[in-house]
């Protein structure tokens, strides 16, 4: 998918904790980016997604992980990884992720993750609320997050 597609991505520098003996990035160490890149688009778009958990106004379990392995990355590279919203249904919501090495353009790492909105106190599924579909939806609209401070769900959790 061309970068142009996504409207968020973030920055990490690897780490040399992050490698393995080969000296090249360990697999699962781009999960862990994936999740940051999430924490990052929510908190661009100017809440917290961690304090929604706590208030248990809106939590996730991560219910299908895809991972396209391209090419490996080193210690000391930095990788821009983009974020974009790629559907919304009733209960989950699926993010498509690309891990980029800007310093030579090369898609390392393309994923996609789908992720289901979890009552954590009834271990089970629930609707994803209606404002983080419409904070999503606009955002990859418009490229521009919604204004938060008028809508109640984010009253505790503002970035």
């Amino acid at each position: 998918m061309p970068k142009e597609d996504f409207r968020f991505h973030t920055t990490i520098r690897v780490r040399w904790a992050e490698c393995d003996a080969q000296d090249i990035v360990y697999y699962p160490n781009y999960l862990t980016w994936l999740e940051v890149a999430l924490t990052e688009y929510c908190r661009h778009l100017g809440f917290n997604l961690y304090r929604l958990a706590e208030l248990d106004l809106f939590d996730t379990v991560t219910a299908k992980l895809t991972v396209e392995y391209k090419a490996p990355a080193k210690v000391d590279d930095l990788l821009d990884v983009y974020a974009r919203l790629a559907g919304i249904g009733n209960t989950s919501y699926t993010f498509a992720y690309e891990v980029h090495r800007p310093s030579d353009e090369r898609l390392l790492v393309a994923a996609e993750v789908v992720y289901v909105s979890y009552h954590n106190q009834a271990h089970r599924p629930r609707r994803v609320p209606q404002p983080i579909r419409d904070v999503f939806n606009h955002f990859e609209a418009t490229g521009q997050p919604l204004p938060l401070a008028e809508m109640p769900l984010f009253a505790d959790a503002l970035a």
